[in-house]
């Protein structure tokens, strides 16, 4: 029939639990940091979009975009996202427009995930930007471990 449980049957289901769990908890915090990368990635290439918009518009990029605000990219209509609230510190890494193709003719941006720093973003038109490498790159660009991976 049924024998009753001896202590040493309950410590091993025990440690199967346990073990099952610490198998299962770096799998659920991958597959948030995925779902947060994703995330970032789809605001950045909406950025990307407002950006190459505005050049259409107006021959040129932003020369100066806030860190934290993305003022003017917000002022102008041009991007209404939520990238900052995703990002490090809540602001961009850096942004510059150089002057090299002529005033305002490249641009980048750079991003730290907040959720795990290891996820960098890369938003460019352009060979300066420092994540680059000197590379001419035009679109969103993933970083992981400072390995560069279009996206």
């Amino acid at each position: 029939m049924f024998r009753s449980m001896t202590v040493i049957d309950v410590l091993a289901g025990l440690a199967i639990v346990a073990v099952l769990i610490l198998i299962a908890i770096p799998e659920v915090r991958d597959v948030g940091t995925r779902e947060e990368t994703n995330a970032l990635l789809d605001e950045a290439r909406a950025l990307y979009a407002a950006f190459k918009e505005y050049r259409v518009d107006h021959q040129a990029y932003y020369a100066t975009l806030s860190p934290d605000t993305l003022q003017p990219l917000r002022g102008h209509g041009a991007y209404a996202g939520a990238v900052t609230s995703r990002l490090l510190g809540r602001r961009l890494d850096g942004f510059d427009s150089p002057d090299d193709r002529g005033p305002d003719q490249e641009f980048w941006l750079e991003m730290t995930l907040e959720r795990d720093p290891s996820v960098r973003v890369l938003v460019a038109d352009s060979d300066d930007a420092p994540l680059g490498g000197g590379l001419w790159l035009d679109g969103v660009y993933r970083l992981r471990n400072g390995v560069l991976a279009p996206r």
